[in-house]
């Protein structure tokens, strides 16, 4: 039996877009992307040629229908995540506005070969294709991905070999104190040198921010009271907040220091920035400029702070191990051994903590020394306070004065001072020179030469400078001194009440002698003695 043949039939469907005429062009949507790293004249310049080339280019070709002109100004290419214009226009081709996009090259596009595979994959997959100028490459042909793979490596590992040649220039110019700032801190601003310089107004506002934190208010209270009185905040648009203020309290600019390579960018892109926590050197310049502050009011701001920080870190063992006000600080005097705290009385209205001798408690043969109880110990700190409080000045400056004149040595004092004075003036005719250059006076070899020789004249001085500066004695006892002095400035004159952090700002050890009596040292060693009765409170 013989199959029967089956004829197949074929039918042609057309799409169901609309044919083009012969003598019709397709019109295709073009937008182009341009971008320019930095904010300088010559960029400016060509930032706007960019803009202004493909406005007319794509008007004069035919079948070309303008989508857009895209354009980042100022932003490096490097990372998308703050190209707005670039984000805008990925989301606009999403959105099936754009079938084609036109730039210059690659590294306009993006220098991270990362982001630049992952925008054209995305890009191709719409059929949306991207035309690169100087390269002549479409990323809709075949061969385009190795390519575009190989022409965005090498755009980011110039960029990567830019970074790290402008890194080694800044740190040249941290060694030397030529680094000029690029945003000044708050209260003040840069002179035609790059210089810093006080800013009247916000001056004003710096010191009331560290008054107040001396005289016991918080940074939230401080940004707080900022906001509600309309003062405006550091940076523009933004607004007073607790870490702002924290900012502030921390900068040692503010006493007339410069802390530089405070953060640092990684050396791959997308070169992201980080807080330096000792992954790098940092470089210090004393006496930078004009403060706003005194050194004894940023050392008490320094002190109070890491005390409210350790406070607050209650997880930190050392801190826990010191959860009360007294742990670790009261000492016997008989026999030197560490006070602990006890509770009397447990259960009954008249419980008592009092603080004894360990070894008094373990075997009281060994120790006569008895216990005492805490509300005494508190009394008799509230009476020593309000003593020294309103007699501070007579105390402590006539101590701080011998404390200096001990260490100084007036030969190393005035050679300090000489010192001091020729960094600022070689600082100025490094400025100097680099306006020279710029203004065409002064051939390159020459300014080389002659920044060599400053750069080698600063370096000497600052090393001499330092080594001077570390063989000070009594550093310790006249930093503290001029903390203990900025408390008592700052904090009220009398107290009625034990306040605990006054306690450990002010006082470094209790020592209990037989015959009732305490003797407090402060911060600086100075020790003063209280004697107390039984009946106190």
């Amino acid at each position: 039996m013989m199959r029967k043949k089956v004829v197949k039939m074929v039918t042609k469907i057309e799409p169901v877009s609309q044919k083009l005429k012969p003598h019709e062009v397709a019109a295709i949507r073009v937008c182009a992307y341009c971008r320019v790293s930095t904010d300088g004249a010559d960029q400016k310049n060509s930032f706007e040629a960019q803009v202004d080339y493909y406005t007319r280019l794509i008007s004069e070709k035919e079948g070309w229908v303008c989508g857009g002109i895209y354009a980042d100004k100022a932003r490096s290419g490097t990372k998308i995540v703050r190209r707005d214009d670039f984000n805008q226009m990925i989301s606009d081709c999403r959105l099936g506005k754009i079938d084609m996009i036109i730039t210059k090259s690659v590294t306009r596009f993006a220098r991270n070969t990362v982001d630049s595979i992952q925008a054209i994959r995305e890009l191709k997959a719409l059929g949306i294709a991207v035309y690169f100028e100087k390269e002549r490459v479409n990323t809709l042909s075949e061969d385009s991905e190795q390519l575009i793979t190989i022409l965005s490596s090498i755009a980011q590992g110039e960029s990567e070999s830019i970074s790290a040649n402008m890194r080694l220039s800044t740190v040249w110019r941290f060694k030397n104190g030529t680094f000029i700032l690029s945003t000044p801190p708050y209260g003040y601003r840069k002179n035609e040198n790059g210089d810093l310089v006080i800013h009247p107004e916000e001056a004003v506002i710096a010191r009331k921010i560290f008054e107040e934190y001396l005289g016991g208010k918080g940074s939230y209270t401080i940004a707080k009271e900022l906001e509600q009185v309309g003062i405006p905040a550091a940076r523009a648009g933004t607004v007073w907040n607790e870490n702002t203020i924290k900012g502030i309290l921390q900068n040692c600019a503010y006493e007339g220091d410069l802390l530089q390579q405070k953060t640092f960018s990684e050396e791959v892109i997308p070169f992201n920035k980080k807080i330096n926590h000792g992954e790098l050197p940092q470089y210090l310049i004393i006496g930078n400029h004009e403060p706003i502050i005194t050194r004894e009011e940023a050392e008490a701001v320094r002190q109070i702070y890491e005390y409210r920080r350790q406070k607050q870190c209650v997880d930190d063992v050392s801190v826990y191990q010191s959860r009360y006000a007294f742990s670790g600080r009261i000492v016997c005097g008989e026999c030197g051994i560490k006070f602990r705290r006890q509770k009397i009385y447990i259960g009954k209205p008249y419980e008592k903590v009092q603080w004894c001798c360990y070894q008094h408690i373990k075997d009281r043969m060994k120790c006569s020394q008895k216990a005492i109880r805490q509300d005494i110990i508190e009394e008799l700190f509230i009476r020593l306070w309000n003593r020294m409080a309103t007699n501070y000045e007579d105390i402590l400056y006539p101590m701080l004065a011998s404390l200096k004149s001990i260490r100084s040595n007036p030969q190393d004092e005035q050679e300090m001072n000489e010192l001091e004075n020729q960094i600022q003036e070689l600082k100025k005719q490094s400025h100097m020179l680099r306006k020279v250059l710029s203004e065409g006076g002064i051939g390159s070899a020459i300014f080389i030469e002659k920044r060599n020789q400053l750069d080698h004249d600063l370096e000497t001085a600052w090393r001499r400078h330092r080594n001077l500066r570390e063989q000070r004695t009594y550093g310790w006892e006249i930093r503290q001194t001029e903390f203990l002095l900025s408390v008592f400035k700052n904090r009220p004159p009398i107290i009625e009440h034990f306040d605990e952090e006054l306690f450990r700002l002010v006082i470094e050890q209790i020592t209990v002698y037989l015959g009732k009596r305490l003797e407090f040292q402060l911060k600086n060693g100075l020790q003063l003695e209280e004697i107390y009765r039984k009946e106190v409170r």
